[in-house]
């Protein structure tokens, strides 16, 4: 029976999914058309659709609306980063950002809820989801996997059209070890439920960290690996330099003898106000406030962007729209990151090394502000709100917009690495033709 409002509305559980990503697409449309019918089998009204790129979740968000259709429940049963569901191909991919996630009419229903069948959804993206639609959403922790039966594992019956397929999250080998991996395929190990998050509002800025934070990068270059390369990398002949996530102004502070006229934007008010004291006497540098992914500089006003340790926070392609329209046709951006990936076997050894090196590039100063820094709540809560991103995010999205330039590697940990990005020309950049908006 189909469910009508009190005005004639009708209410729909709306199921989306992609098959071009990566592989397993065949099997996350089976996942979702098992699903529906699931619901059809409850009574539900259900929508059903493969949505490939981001466009298509807009349009079709936009007919629901338009022919009156309110979602009582909405399925993403997608591929997913640590920042929400990924569209388009590894080739050229596709994801929405936090704004543009703000800007999305979604026509939800009262009492509506949200679900994401995606690996690692509910780490960062179902807290937001909820946050900012005001509609309880759910994800998993884990990565997830196709099983035939909902609450452990079993091989699922692919050739049999009528038997049942779930995608549901699991502790494995990717996330626990091999032992975990042997208990999910004997089916000794439960599958993980989703975990449901409200809207509960919760400051994940840096305001808190500002004063602990500026203390422990008091002088930036603590961190070794990152400024030796960007040292090397900036051009010379003072360039105009555009500091994106400035935090405390250090790396501003670092070049101001190096560079022409700049500016350190960042959307921490706390951290601006360390930035601006401790670069009171630099007259040709300036500190910035934004909010969201638009930048207060002129077209081709700017010979380098940097961001050091600040791009995962980002909104990719609006931003990425601003940088070359910031910089000149020469410009370039300059990119360090820290981004999660465990090491294969045989980098162990890099990684002793690379710890070593650390290590005796550091003080008892800097430990001891450090130590104050991660023990602190207010620290905790900020890591939570604002992920590290998985490696092959930054190479996929990098490797699509320059093709002709390459990801290196500066420094790997045990669960992360440093990456380093040098653009080249920014005329070079292939457009995002593809993304919304």
């Amino acid at each position: 029976m189909e469910s009508m409002d009190s005005v004639g509305q009708q209410h729909v559980v709306w199921i989306g999914y992609t098959t071009e990503y990566r592989s397993g697409g065949a099997a996350l449309q089976r996942a979702a058309e098992d699903l529906g019918r699931r619901q059809r089998e409850l009574g539900r009204h259900v929508i059903c659709v493969a949505v490939e790129r981001k466009r298509e979740f807009v349009e079709e968000m936009a007919r629901l609306s338009r022919e009156q259709q309110q979602i009582d429940e909405l399925h993403l049963l997608t591929h997913s980063g640590l920042y929400g569901p990924m569209f388009g191909t590894t080739q050229w991919p596709e994801q929405f950002s936090p704004h543009e996630w703000r800007a999305l009419q979604i026509p939800f229903a009262a009492g509506a809820e949200a679900y994401f069948h995606a690996c690692r959804s509910a780490r960062w993206f179902a807290p937001f989801f909820a946050r900012t639609f005001s509609v309880p959403a759910s994800g998993y922790h884990w990565y997830t996997t196709f099983t035939g039966a909902p609450d452990r594992f079993r091989f699922p019956r692919w050739r049999d059209p009528k038997a049942h397929v779930w995608l549901v999250g699991f502790a494995g080998r990717t996330s626990h070890g091999l032992v975990a991996s042997l208990a999910k395929y004997s089916g000794w190990a439960l599958s993980e439920p989703f975990k449901r998050f409200t809207a509960e509002q919760v400051d994940g800025s840096y305001d808190a960290v500002a004063k602990r934070y500026d203390e422990v990068f008091d002088d930036i270059a603590v961190r070794t690996d990152e400024i030796d390369w960007l040292d090397a990398h900036l051009p010379p002949g003072r360039p105009r330099v555009l500091d994106l996530g400035c935090g405390n102004g250090a790396l501003l502070q670092r070049w101001k003898d190096r560079i022409g006229a700049s500016v350190g934007i960042d959307a921490s008010p706390a951290m601006l106000e360390r930035a601006k004291l401790r670069n009171s006497q630099a007259s040709n540098l300036r500190f910035v406030q934004v909010d969201g992914p638009t930048l207060p500089l002129s077209d081709q006003s700017v010979d380098v962007v940097v961001s050091m340790l600040s791009f995962r926070y980002l909104d990719w392609d609006p931003m990425m729209a601003e940088i070359r329209r910031v910089l000149v046709a020469d410009g370039r951006l300059l990119l360090v990151d820290m981004a999660a990936r465990a090491p294969r076997w045989y980098q162990w050894p890099r990684v002793l090394f690379d710890g070593i090196r650390a290590r005796l590039g550091r003080n008892r100063r800097f430990d001891r502000h450090l130590r104050q820094l991660v023990d602190d709540p207010a620290w905790q809560t900020m890591l939570q709100h604002n992920p590290m991103r998985a490696e092959h995010e930054y190479l996929w999205y990098l490797r699509s917009r320059f093709p002709d330039r390459s990801v290196q590697v500066l420094n790997v940990g045990r669960t992360a690495r440093i990456l380093a990005f040098d653009s080249g020309p920014i005329s070079a950049m292939r457009a995002s033709e593809l993304t919304w908006p």
